[in-house]
């Protein structure tokens, strides 16, 4: 599996969230941001994981996630509840509208390498 994608959907109420995370092969599934299904392992084939949406009586359903890579690269991931399959669409990790926050710029990055540099040296001798 490839790294950091996360599916999301809404069912019944509920948000449901599957993540993976692609250098420690790890896939967690959420119902309202709270863990009920994980993961860890290498993934050659489809793989499933069961967990129950919230209610009396709790409702089973179970995910699916494809190594297959679909598209967009992204595995395929597959909701089943009560027979019937929902594709969960990948969601990017930011909000499309949010740009990317970018890190510090080069200058800082030499003064603070020559700062530390300096005070080395200046506590060798």
């Amino acid at each position: 599996m490839a790294g950091g994608q996360r599916f999301h959907l809404d069912q019944d109420g509920h948000s449901v969230t599957v993540q993976l995370r692609g250098r420690r092969d790890e896939a967690e599934v959420l119902v309202d941001g709270k863990v009920v299904a994980y993961q860890r392992g290498s993934v050659k084939r489809t793989t499933a994981l069961e967990a129950e949406l919230p209610g009396d009586p709790p409702r089973p359903f179970r995910i699916l996630i494809s190594p297959v890579e679909g598209p967009d690269g992204a595995p395929f991931c597959v909701m089943e509840r009560a027979g019937t399959r929902y594709l969960m669409p990948l969601v990017p990790l930011r909000h499309p509208d949010r740009p990317a926050q970018p890190g510090p710029s080069p200058t800082l990055l030499v003064r603070r390498r020559l700062r530390r540099l300096l005070h080395r040296r200046a506590g060798r001798r």
